[in-house]
This record gives structure tokens, C-alpha cells and sequence, in this order.
């Protein structure tokens, strides 16, 4: 699972289907930090849906999570958006704890949900052509891309991905327009060999192979909507991997650095779905969940379409 949310209070707001309609850009800021009530943890109420808290070092078992919200409302940093705030907490080793906070009458606000994420330095150029804002949760949606390394106008092939700050910089953005993307998948299941080599001689067994380096788009395929969306089975080639340790709960997971084709992704997995311990140089290769955060990006460009 990927998040939890609470189902009690839906803002609904412009509908948009991929592309984007276009319009003005809404800038963030970190500002101040908020004390955590007890009402707005109030678990026994909340929806909780599929596990990547596990794939960064978090958990999704009721006590700790409790215990990790309020570190999180306490501790994170706030973004400002026009249907609440992001409290986005980063406890070390490059994971993230997003919390969704709808905002009510003044200063008033409302537990939306929350969500894992990765800090990644991995960078992929991208032509963004459209987003997708979910019409049940304000602050969540995804993005719509095609892989851009060398600038074509054109692309290599199209991807979608979830934004963790989606409400606050995208909801009003103008599409089409390219961006350098930092791009993290998480992993629901990760095989890996010690060689190209291996890898190769791996494909005379399947009946459909893929290539070393490639990242095709399955939550594109048929009529997938939202989260469903964002996922992606990533071939490539490792680059960088370590066991890293989350500071808030002392469980481990898996950075990989993955070169593949188009750019570079960070896979993160949690340690029960990854067997020996990846090396540089081997090939991977992942069915994840794509997400995704604007790098830099230029202005909305029509001449894209």
C-alpha cells in the first residue's frame, strides 16, 4: 500500500483529465512548524490503503504510524497550497513522510492523509504534457511525461507519475512545458543480475524480454486512473546501492541508483524484496511506483503539442 487517507472529508475541485488545462503557476514556501492534537490523529477512522511506507524505513502499523505523525506535524517543514498544507517531515537517509492537511476555517486544519517519499538526486528531462489531479483528495494527482534526455521535441515514451506537492505546483500550472525531474520508484518487485551477461543469457527463458536499459509504462496501459497510473516496470543499470537505515524507526531499506533508458531513477525496496545484495555494475529490474518532483522547469510552451 501506498498511503493512508481519512475518508471523512473530500474537497472536490476542478475536474482534469490528462492533458492539463492550462493556467497560472502557484509558488510554495516553508514556513513554521504546527503542534500536533490528538484529533487529528485519529486513526480508528482512517482509510488505510497499500504498504511503500516499508520500501523508505516507515511502517504502517497503527501504533508507530501514530507515533510518526506526530513527529511529523510537530517536526516538518509546511508548504503552503490552495487547498491546505504538506507537513514534510525528513527524518534522515533520504526518506520522507509527507502529511496532507486540508485546511479548514482560519487556521483550522484537517488530517487528509499521508504519504511515503524518497528525496532523490536522481534526475530524468521530461516534457510534461499533462496532470491529473484526483477529484477525491485536493492535494494528491499525478503527472503525464514523455522521457527527454537529448531535448526531442518528441520524446522516447510516455510515463505518469505521482507529485507528493502536486496542489502546490502543478494543480494551476500550464502544460505543455519541459522540467528536469527527480524521479524515485517504489518497488514491488525487484529481480537483479551480477552482469549484463547474465542477464542476457536470463532472457532466453522468457518468453518476452526486455531490454537492458528501458522503462515501460504498465499503468498506462488500458483504463488505469490516479495512483494506478504511476507504474512502471525499470530496467537498467546499477549505478550506486547501499542498505540505508531510517533514523526514525531503525528498519533498513534499499537505494538503488538505477542508468536507464532516458535518465536515472532511484529504486527503493524494502529488505524482503530484495535477494543477496545488488552490485554496481549488475542490471536490474522493477515494478514500481513512480514519483516525482519538479527539479526545474521552464515555462509553458504550446509549440510542445
Amino acid at each position: 500500500m501506498d498511503c493512508f487517507r481519512s475518508p471523512r472529508r473530500r474537497i472536490r475541485r476542478h475536474a482534469g483529465r490528462l492533458p492539463g488545462a492550462p493556467g497560472g503557476r502557484k509558488s510554495s514556501r516553508a514556513r513554521g512548524k504546527c503542534r500536533p492534537s490528538d484529533e487529528l490523529l485519529d486513526l480508528p477512522e482512517r482509510q488505510l490503503m497499500s504498504d511503500h511506507f516499508r520500501t523508505v524505513g516507515f511502517t504502517l502499523e497503527p501504533s508507530e504510524l501514530q507515533s510518526l505523525l506526530k513527529r511529523a506535524l510537530g517536526g516538518g517543514a509546511v508548504i503552503e497550497a490552495p487547498n491546505g498544507d504538506y507537513r514534510v517531515w525528513t527524518p534522515g537517509a533520504g526518506a520522507e513522510l509527507w502529511v496532507n492537511l486540508y485546511r479548514l476555517d482560519g487556521e483550522k486544519r484537517e488530517l487528509a492523509g499521508a504519504n511515503p517519499h524518497f528525496a532523490s538526486d536522481a534526475r530524468m528531462h521530461a516534457i510534461v504534457e499533462g496532470i491529473e489531479p484526483n477529484p477525491e483528495f485536493a492535494l494528491e494527482g499525478e503527472l503525464y511525461a514523455w522521457a527527454s534526455p537529448g531535448g526531442d521535441e518528441h520524446g522516447l515514451y510516455p510515463f505518469s507519475a505521482s507529485v507528493p506537492d502536486f496542489d502546490a505546483s502543478l494543480a494551476k500550472r500550464g502544460v505543455p512545458f519541459r522540467a528536469v525531474l527527480a524521479l524515485a520508484g517504489f518497488a514491488h518487485e525487484l529481480a537483479w543480475w551480477p552482469s549484463d551477461a547474465g542477464y542476457q543469457q536470463s532472457l532466453r527463458d522468457e518468453p518476452t524480454g526486455f531490454a537492458t536499459t528501458s522503462l515501460l509504462p504498465i499503468g498506462l496501459f488500458g483504463s488505469n486512473t490516479g495512483r494506478a497510473r504511476s507504474q512502471g516496470i525499470v530496467t537498467g543499470t546499477i549505478r550506486a546501492c547501499e542498505s540505508r537505515i531510517n533514523p526514525a524507526t531503525e528498519r533498513a531499506f534499499w537505494r538503488i541508483r538505477v542508468e536507464t533508458y532516458g535518465g536515472e531513477i532511484d529504486v527503493l525496496a524494502a529488505p524482503d524484496v530484495v535477494a543477496g545484495e545488488p552490485v554496481i555494475g549488475g542490471v536490474v529490474r522493477a515494478t514500481c511506483w513512480l514519483t516525482a518532483r519538479i527539479v526545474s522547469s521552464d515555462d509553458a510552451d504550446p509549440s510542445l503539442n
